[in-house]
């Protein structure tokens, strides 16, 4: 009976022994997760015109390596012409974000600080739902001097050679670098390219109406078109670079209606005859130096008549000053004509007329 009992005590003894051996982790106990999330790194600020906006990527782990659960609210921090940020003195508190992986919150400029050299200090602090933080995220800094801005809508007119917007600009604060652009985007892209731009060098005073040429355009296209006041201030460490001002886009359709110059120069010269063969005149003029030229036209008509009844000689666009005119008769006088055409169809008006004799 005692050496039965001595088995069973001996099993239970092997039984407690594999259990704690299996459920037990080895090393020093951990502590428990604060639960406070990481601080943001990747803070960034933009201004337009008036207002600052700040974008971050919201945490999702804690400072323990852990996944960030229970999260609080979001704080935006200000402070004015401060190079840091000791303590949020908080502008904005935003609720908790459950799945967007990015957040962002837009600020108007502190009126209060509008000088060359003011600037605002911003940072944020995410909190937990006890209210607690690991520290604020990296500190961005953002001019708020007052900048020129522009005055109503550019107007934009279509030339053969440009599209041209001119803006009207109330120039301020003269001391700072400011310039002027005209931005284009292709309808249905995204790519916004600036294609012409100019040094705001106005003094301080009454508005100017500035122009912008875009000479590298294509017809038939359709743009979005925006001009763009940008301004160039120094914060403590660097130099900030924003758009201080900007026009809503305008749509513009270029469209070509412009004829090629009238071609000038034109001359004709009867070539003789050669035995046996047809008699004919050769005509001569300047060539035209528009870049969108397909070629010319040679009108004649006869000596006498109206100069409604002149003919187009050539079916399709000769690409080269000069034509020869061989169906002509002995002792008829004829008058000549030409006109420039380009790869849209649109044609100049006629030369000057000149004409020439072929001898009976």
């Amino acid at each position: 009976m005692r050496a039965k009992r001595a088995r069973w005590l001996w099993l239970c003894a092997l039984v407690s022994l594999f259990i704690l051996c299996s459920c037990g982790t080895p090393g020093a106990p951990q502590p428990p997760s604060l639960n406070l999330a990481k601080p943001i790194s990747d803070l960034q600020a933009t201004r337009t015109g008036d207002q600052v906006t700040l974008t971050w990527t919201i945490p999702t782990q804690t400072t323990d390596g852990a996944s960030f659960r229970h999260r609080g609210s979001t704080r935006v921090c200000r402070a004015i012409d401060q190079v840091s940020i000791d303590r949020c003195s908080a502008i904005a508190t935003l609720p908790a974000s459950a799945n967007e992986k990015t957040a962002s919150f837009n600020s108007e400029i502190p009126s209060q600080s509008n000088g060359p050299s003011d600037y605002a200090t911003y940072a944020v602090e995410v909190l937990n739902d006890r209210r607690r933080s690991a520290g604020l995220s990296n500190q961005v800094k953002i001019p708020t001097t007052v900048v020129s801005h522009l005055s109503g809508s550019p107007k934009i007119q279509v030339t053969e050679a440009a599209v041209i917007a001119t803006a009207t600009v109330v120039p301020r604060e003269p001391s700072l670098q400011q310039a002027l652009e005209l931005r284009r985007k292709e309808k249905d892209t995204d790519l916004e390219t600036t294609v012409a731009q100019r040094p705001l060098d106005l003094p301080e005073g009454e508005a100017a109406n500035l122009e912008l040429r875009d000479e590298n355009f294509v017809w038939e296209k359709k743009y979005d078109y925006r001009v763009v006041l940008v301004a160039s201030a120094k914060v403590p460490g660097s130099t900030v670079v924003f758009d201080a001002d900007a026009s809503a886009p305008i749509e513009v359709l270029v469209h070509d209606v412009f004829p090629p110059a009238v071609p000038t120069g034109l001359q004709a010269v009867f070539s003789g005859q050669t035995p046996g063969q047809q008699p004919d005149i050769d005509l001569t003029w300047n060539p035209n130096m528009d870049r969108d030229l397909a070629g010319y036209f040679v009108y004649r008509r006869r000596q006498g008549e109206p100069a409604t009844a002149a003919n187009r000689l050539n079916p399709q666009p000769v690409t080269t000053p000069s034509y020869r005119d061989i169906d002509v008769q002995l002792g008829n006088t004829y008058v000549y004509s030409v006109s420039a055409v380009d790869e849209r169809g649109n044609e100049s008006k006629r030369s000057e007329e000149t004409s020439e004799q072929v001898p009976k």
